[in-house]
C-alpha cells in the first residue's frame, strides 16, 4: 500500500489540530451546567449570577478569571475559583467568610469573621455571637472563634466583664464567666461541659477548676 506523501500527512495533522483548537469555541462545547461548591450563606443562584456565564456560551469563550474576580467581589466571598469542566460544564468553588460574631454599630449588625474582619452588614445567621463592648473587639472575636460550632449557637452574647475579662450570656439566661482571652481552647472545652450542668452562673476562667452557683 502506498503511503500518502509527507506533505499530505502534515496537512491532515494541521487540519485536525485546527479543528481541535476550534471546537471549544463552537456550540459543540458550550456551557450547559454551572456547578457551585462552598456556598453556605450566599445562594448558589446568586453565585451563578455573579459569574456572568450564560448557558450556551462556548467553553473556549468563557472568561474564567474574570468570573472568579466578579464572584470574589461579593462581601460574603473570601476566595473563588472558576474552572472549565470539559466538555460542557463550569465548576465554581467558593470559600465564604465564616461569621462567628457580630457587632451592633449605629443600629446595624456588622458580621465579623474568624480573623476579626468586619466584612458585611447583614442579619446575623445562627451561630454568630453578639459582641457587646465599648470599643476594640478583637479579643472577644478570639473568644467567639474558639467556641465549638456545637456550643456557639447556645451563646447569645459576649460582654466585657471587668477590666480584662469577658462573660458569656447563654440562650437560657445563664452566665458563664470566661475571664481573660487566654487558654481559649481549654475554656471552650469547659464550656461544653458547663452546658450540661445545673446552675445559673459558672466560672471557667480557670478551665481546670470550674465553679458554679
Amino acid at each position: 500500500m502506498q503511503r500518502p506523501p509527507a506533505a499530505a500527512t502534515s496537512a491532515m495533522v494541521a487540519l485536525f489540530a485546527a479543528l481541535c483548537a476550534t471546537i471549544p469555541f463552537t456550540p459543540l462545547m458550550s456551557v450547559d451546567d454551572i456547578a457551585v461548591e462552598g456556598a453556605v450563606n450566599l445562594p448558589e443562584e446568586e453565585v451563578r449570577d455573579l459569574a456572568g456565564i450564560s448557558t450556551g456560551t462556548p467553553l473556549g469563550k468563557v472568561d474564567a478569571r474574570g468570573a472568579a474576580h466578579s464572584i470574589a467581589s461579593n462581601p460574603w466571598v473570601d476566595s473563588a475559583t472558576v474552572s472549565r469542566d470539559w466538555p460542557n460544564g463550569i465548576d465554581v468553588a467558593i470559600t465564604e467568610h465564616e461569621p462567628v460574631a457580630w457587632v451592633d454599630i449605629d443600629g446595624q449588625p456588622h458580621l465579623i469573621d474568624r480573623e476579626g474582619n468586619d466584612f458585611i452588614v447583614a442579619p446575623p445567621p445562627p451561630g454568630a455571637v453578639e459582641i457587646r463592648t465599648d470599643g476594640e473587639f478583637a479579643d472577644a472575636v478570639q473568644v467567639a472563634s474558639s467556641i465549638s460550632d456545637v456550643a456557639r449557637p447556645r451563646v447569645r452574647a459576649i460582654e466585657a466583664d471587668g477590666e480584662y475579662g469577658y462573660k458569656l450570656l447563654l440562650d437560657d439566661d445563664r452566665v458563664v464567666r470566661w475571664g481573660a482571652p487566654v487558654d481559649n481552647s481549654n475554656k471552650a472545652l469547659a464550656l461544653e461541659t458547663v452546658l450540661q450542668m445545673e446552675g445559673r452562673e459558672f466560672n471557667i476562667s480557670n478551665p481546670e477548676l470550674v465553679t458554679s452557683r
